[in-house]
């Protein structure tokens, strides 16, 4: 099996699990800056559309053929038998803006998931808006990215889409709070009560969705949006600088394929 190596903001919360005396979760400051970090944007001379001449590490982004997010269909035509296994416990997080987006890095051991015989563990997980998978060619008002690793670098994501709704959504607010706020506070994190209620699913082999859009991620996307109020996604929409989504890759030969998830509490 290849291995990837992950982002550095990815591997923050897995280094600190592994070292001696580390603050749990790694996430009270962003790492240092590295001299040569490549500065990229979602739009202009640095944005989406450059990001593969950016850098030869992020030539993927450009030449790959498995990219993310793509376009999700609003009646998948095949099923999968095989279903991801959730196990979370509650925990507490810490927010820390990447300059992209907000990013929640909870404790390491505070949710798990087994998928095609491997087990990850929870990194991180962060936001887009709008949302960066788009059903039937719409997208929705956010999305969620709930990032999961395993030590030797695979890499799952739980992709949660959001749409307004008419009434505060207290699972999600801790979320919204260090958007609101980041850094310098404990948040209350429960996984498992922030996924959608409704466990039907897409799946598919991509990418990372910004630089270095690397490939073999494996997706599980919720069909079924969570609603989120009108205020709790201007939050998200101000922290993401007005948008900080990638626009849909094309799909090749991969065929998304709805399932059931089973979550354990």
């Amino acid at each position: 099996m290849t291995k990837r190596a992950l982002p550095a903001l990815l591997l923050l919360p897995l280094l600190a699990s592994c070292t001696a005396g580390a603050t749990e979760s790694g996430g009270d400051a962003p790492p240092p800056a590295d001299a040569g970090e490549v500065h990229w944007t979602y739009d202009g001379e640095a944005g989406q559309d450059a990001w593969g001449d950016l850098s030869a590490d992020f030539e993927t982004c450009s030449t790959g053929h498995a990219q993310s997010p793509i376009d999700l269909p609003a009646h998948p035509s095949e099923t999968t038998t095989e279903r991801p296994r959730i196990t979370s416990t509650p925990t507490t997080a810490q927010s820390v803006d990447t300059g992209h987006t907000i990013q929640l890095v909870p404790g390491t051991a505070s949710s798990r998931v087994e998928w095609s015989g491997l087990n990850y563990d929870i990194a991180q997980l962060h936001f887009h808006v709008p949302s960066e998978h788009t059903v039937d060619g719409e997208a929705m008002a956010a999305e969620f990215h709930l990032v999961h690793a395993t030590p030797g670098g695979d890499i799952l994501v739980l992709a949660v889409l959001a749409q307004e709704g008419p009434e505060t959504n207290p699972m999600w607010q801790p979320f919204v709070d260090g958007a609101a706020q980041p850094g310098g506070r404990d948040l209350p994190f429960y996984l498992s009560a922030m996924v959608p209620q409704d466990p039907a699913f897409e799946t598919y082999t991509g990418s990372l969705t910004t630089p270095p859009c690397t490939e073999g991620v494996q997706w599980i996307v919720y069909t079924t949006p969570v609603e989120l109020s009108s205020d709790q996604l201007a939050v998200l929409e101000e922290a993401s600088r007005g948008h900080n989504a990638r626009r849909t890759q094309p799909e090749g030969d991969r065929d998304p394929a709805e399932g059931t998830v089973i979550l354990e509490h």
